[in-house]
């Protein structure tokens, strides 16, 4: 009884670790590194504990191969003899490139876990999908209340013309929603109304809240890239196409 208990708790402090990404970069990043270091952890304990079983396909291949690249090229760069070596001389050991891009590879490992525990049906997706939708909802209705009102529920205060909602002095608000905002769209179709123009509505309308939070933090790029990724959306994806136009219409 004590080693299913254990079982169950391990399982849900990492759906927990899993489900609280989006608002761990709406606190900070020393959460976000917290959450991270303490997923990768006890994933990796949980994998082994329980002898999970994962699958190893063509696209890991590929991102080992491409962060590999990443990190022999970086190596080579700053290695051989020139201004580029001569800079990194006077960088402290966390503000080298070669120590930053071997980094990287904890982004590898991650979505190795993630993908085994997906595999393995410890998570679900479907919840993480939930969650985002959630989060960035709510930094786009703080951010448009700061905007009216000059203050967010928080009680934080524009600074200038940029508009953070919840993120306080650092203006990454519009980065935010721009990141995490694709998969709150993809949480819609996950909702199931009998009135499937509800579904549309509900879609258009969180495209609206979404890229309004965005134009009114100020932030000029991640609008761009949303513009983009709303276009590309609706021309690669087949049923988002159909929602977007039909929403529209």
């Amino acid at each position: 009884k004590n080693i299913i208990n254990q079982k169950i708790n391990t399982i849900k402090a990492t759906q927990l670790l899993f489900y609280s990404f989006p608002v761990s970069f709406i606190i900070g990043n020393l959460i976000v590194t917290l959450n991270l270091l303490i997923f990768i952890a006890i994933s990796l304990f949980l994998i082994k504990k329980e002898k999970l079983n994962f699958r190893f396909s063509s696209s890991n291949w590929f991102l080992i191969a491409f962060f590999s690249y990443l990190f022999i090229s970086t190596l080579i760069q700053f290695q051989v003899d020139g201004p580029l070596q001569n800079r990194a001389q006077h960088w402290s050991f966390e503000e080298n490139p070669i120590f930053k891009s071997l980094m990287l590879f904890r982004f590898v490992i991650l979505l190795f876990l993630i993908d085994t525990l997906f595999f393995n049906k410890i998570l679900n997706l479907k919840k993480f999908f939930y969650f985002t939708l959630f989060c960035t909802s709510f930094v786009s209705i703080d951010i448009i209340i700061q905007y009216i009102y000059g203050v967010d529920l928080f009680g934080y205060k524009n600074i200038g013309e940029r508009y953070s909602g919840p993120f306080g002095d650092e203006t990454i608000a519009g980065s935010y929603l721009q990141k995490f905002a694709f998969i709150s769209f993809f949480s819609i179709f996950l909702i199931n109304f009998k009135n499937k123009k509800i579904n549309k509505i509900l879609f258009f309308f969180i495209i609206v809240l979404h890229a309004t939070a965005i134009l009114m933090s100020g932030n000029r790029m991640p609008m761009i890239l949303f513009l983009f990724g709303c276009l590309l959306m609706s021309l690669f994806v087949k049923n988002l196409r159909i929602a977007t136009w039909g929403s529209l219409l």
